[in-house]
């Protein structure tokens, strides 16, 4: 991202070739090449912070959902002993587990369709671990499954976009270096259907070797917060990124701490 508004809504294509199942192929075994910046060191102010948001301690049960590599949950298993990590990347898993060892517990499952009961104290969802799926619906049960795999009165901390900062800031296209590999991103806000959409091309000498491409929903803080509430988590705080500072449309993020109803 940067500070400079660098997109024309009205030519940008609706769907640009991204499938409704992007997320199936996207997570592979080039993801770490691309996102290479995205490291356990830059994940450990983050974790830190969310363990003290939810005041995370060595007796709690908690779930990374969506996982990926397991930056950020190597880092919560320094608070609570019992950690579980859920990722649909078989690939991404398999890094986890070469990173974490046999501390960590590491499930392949789909977000929509958790293999639990209630019965954690805290679910973490890192950056922008959400929106992935074009049918509402889906996004909703994703939503209803975090809930129901809490125990009452128990803590989620979701990390994500924040949409009126990153949508005016969209950058339309950009190329950069990574090692022997050239990195090509086109990226694009679709106002029909509220998504940022990005395609990704990366080459290695001149020939293309991989193409992926990503959706998520743009969710407002208002609509996050409603789903939440429609699942049975109650927002409990409101943060603008990793600092804690105060949320509004000039911040990167939007952090959400939400515990959920008794009665749920």
């Amino acid at each position: 991202m940067t500070d400079r508004p660098d997109i024309t809504r009205a030519d940008a294509p609706s769907s640009g070739g991204v499938p409704p199942d992007w997320f199936a192929t996207a997570f592979g075994e080039l993801y770490p090449v691309v996102y290479a910046h995205r490291t356990a060191e830059s994940a450990e102010p983050e974790a830190e912070f969310a363990c003290a948001l939810t005041g995370l301690g060595a007796r709690d049960c908690a779930l990374d959902l969506c996982c990926g590599a397991g930056r950020h949950m190597g880092h919560l298993l320094r608070h609570a002993e019992r950690v579980a990590g859920v990722d649909y990347s078989a690939e991404l898993l398999g890094r986890a587990r070469t990173a974490l060892g046999a501390a960590a517990t590491l499930v392949r499952a789909d977000m929509r369709c958790l293999p639990f009961r209630s019965q954690f104290d805290v679910v973490f969802n890192f950056f922008t671990s959400f929106g992935y799926f074009s049918d509402e619906e889906d996004n909703r049960r994703a939503a209803r499954e975090m809930a129901r795999v809490l125990k009452p009165g128990g803590r989620l901390f979701m990390d994500y976009m924040n949409a009126d900062h990153d949508v005016p800031r969209l950058v339309a296209s950009s190329e950069r270096e990574a090692g022997a590999r050239r990195i090509v991103e086109r990226r694009w806000y679709d106002a029909a259907l509220h998504r940022v959409n990005k395609t990704i091309e990366v080459l290695r000498d001149g020939r293309l070797e991989a193409r992926m491409a990503e959706s998520v929903r743009a969710y407002g803080h208002d609509e996050l917060r409603a789903m939440l509430g429609d699942a049975g988590l109650d927002v409990a705080e409101t943060f603008g990124a990793c600092d804690g500072r105060p949320f509004g449309a000039g911040v990167p993020r939007l952090i959400l701490l939400a515990v959920k109803r008794r009665d749920a």
